[in-house]
């Protein structure tokens, strides 16, 4: 009998709230949750999969699109929490009560294991107290989570390099942003060096990580206001076409559901 590979899977993506399961044979691991208890329970069993056999919950920063149902997780489950200190401190006041002996606190660029998975934090740039992304070494294979970025640069690209499967922010499109509604001080932030990651930006991001290895990429974290589903297929298959690649030969491009569930990777 051949044995259960590890999957990926975004339960919900957006600035209405994060969360990614990712499901090894014996390791179950949530990076962020940015929605309710209830409806992380919800999305998990339409997955087969029960919220009491998580291993671990990790943060990647303290805003509330990623933290707000780990308080009631923590108590309903007795789960435990990976954070950094900075974060943690940033957070505290928003989850607790919690016990505090399921908190444990790691440093950043410095690897921790968590049943089957070696994991790696690596800073992020964007305006929180001390953001971060994760790689997770799985027996299937690597997977390499990188949202709320507000730039690309060497160092992260490095740090998702080979990676079978890359969550990548895909937050929103310049025109658009620049268009919408949103006051002028809202978008000088969310297009700063430590807001978040255009279009633009996460297609040529993409385009470098298939050249370094990565051919599965899903698309996160877009924005309502300012992006859309199909425009950000777009904007990625008109870069990677500049590399005489092409989205579902050469590379697999998803986009992150907000409201539901995504369809599940399998490493």
């Amino acid at each position: 009998m051949s044995r259960l590979r590890t999957t990926v899977c975004p339960l919900r993506s957006g600035s209405s709230g994060n969360s990614v399961l990712i499901a090894g044979r014996s390791t179950k691991i949530l990076i962020d949750a940015g929605v309710s208890c209830r409806t992380i329970e919800r999305a998990m069993r339409e997955l087969d999969h029960e919220p009491d056999q998580l291993s671990a919950l990790l943060v990647t920063h303290e805003h509330s699109d990623h933290i707000s149902g780990i308080g009631v997780l923590m108590r309903r489950y007795r789960l435990p929490l990976y954070v950094n200190h900075k974060t943690w401190q940033a957070m505290r006041s928003s989850v607790e009560p919690v016990d505090e002996s399921l908190v444990h606190i790691f440093e950043t660029d410095r690897s921790l294991t968590i049943g089957d998975f070696d994991i790696t934090p690596f800073s992020t740039p964007h305006d929180a107290a001390d953001s971060v992304g994760y790689r997770i070494k799985t027996d299937d294979g690597d997977v390499a989570l990188m949202t709320d970025i507000g730039c690309m640069n060497g160092q992260l690209l490095q740090q998702a390099a080979g990676s079978q499967v890359v969550l990548i922010e895909s937050n929103y499109d310049p025109a658009m942003l620049q268009a919408g509604r949103y006051p002028a001080f809202l978008k000088e932030r969310v297009s700063s060096s430590v807001g978040h990651l255009s279009n633009d930006d996460c297609a040529r991001a993409i385009a470098d990580l298939l050249q370094l290895g990565t051919n599965r990429f899903i698309l996160s974290h877009l924005s309502a206001e300012n992006n859309y589903p199909e425009l950000a297929l777009l904007t990625v298959g008109r870069h990677l076409n500049t590399i005489q690649a092409a989205p579902g030969k050469d590379a697999t491009v998803t986009v992150a559901r907000r409201y539901s569930v995504s369809e599940s990777i399998c490493l």
